[in-house]
């Protein structure tokens, strides 16, 4: 009878006696971590919202025509958008 099992059966003490030589496993071959890179993109953004989530929470004022109102935030928020959009599909680009 054929056997379907997913795994291969391990000899027990009498089978093994039965043959002349041990039998060994092979080792699986486990292969090296693959190094991972930094995501400048990604960084910057973060360090970004960091330092702002800083100075919002140590009371600091920021002018707020320059920020709140249209100004510097909404070119940060939206330019950190396309550049994650952008690295993104490079990303995938390159795994195809």
């Amino acid at each position: 009878m054929a056997d379907y099992s997913e795994f291969p059966t391990t000899p027990t003490r009498w089978q093994e006696n039965l043959w002349p030589e041990p039998i060994t496993t092979p080792e699986p071959e486990v292969p090296a971590p693959a190094k991972r890179s930094v995501d400048p993109v990604s960084l910057v953004i973060g360090a970004v919202f960091a330092v702002l989530g800083l100075l919002v929470t140590l009371g600091i004022d920021l002018p707020d025509s320059v920020v709140w109102h249209g100004g510097l935030l909404w070119l940060l928020l939206i330019g950190a958008g396309v550049a994650l959009l952008v690295t993104e599909l490079r990303r995938a680009r390159n795994r195809h």
